[in-house]
């Protein structure tokens, strides 16, 4: 009977683990999206450097769960989101401005940023 209870503890456990991963990176990925959202904004009004500060700051924070993130997610996806924030920044910081192309990274790391979260959610396509 105490394996039972044991087992029973376990899976609630993980539950519960599982449960604040999911809250933990949904509030994570919600901040980074804010940031580059402001970032577009800032580059479709041509301030530049505002653009690249809120792009910089987006890509500190990633940077700073990278121990967290590589522990708990595929390391493909992580690597991923980098190599585009590298990319937007590559943009932000050229000497010929290119908004269009820009719009189309940022737009591709948002969605990159959202497929993380959607990914780690209990879903039955994700179970499946």
């Amino acid at each position: 009977m105490k394996r039972l209870y044991l087992s029973l503890a376990l899976v609630v456990l993980l539950a519960i683990l599982s449960g604040l991963h999911i809250w933990h990176l949904s509030r994570f990925t919600g901040q980074l999206s804010e940031l580059l959202t402001q970032a577009q904004q800032q580059a479709e009004q041509q301030n530049w450097q505002q653009a690249a500060r809120l792009t910089h700051q987006a890509k500190e924070r990633w940077t700073a769960h990278e121990g967290y993130l590589h522990t708990t997610l595929r390391h493909t996806d992580i690597d991923a989101i980098l190599v585009s924030m590298d990319e937007a920044l590559a943009f932000l910081e050229a000497e010929e401005k290119q908004s269009a192309e820009y719009a189309a990274v940022n737009a591709r790391l948002l969605t990159q940023i959202g497929l993380l979260l959607e990914a780690e959610l209990p879903t039955l396509t994700n179970l499946l």
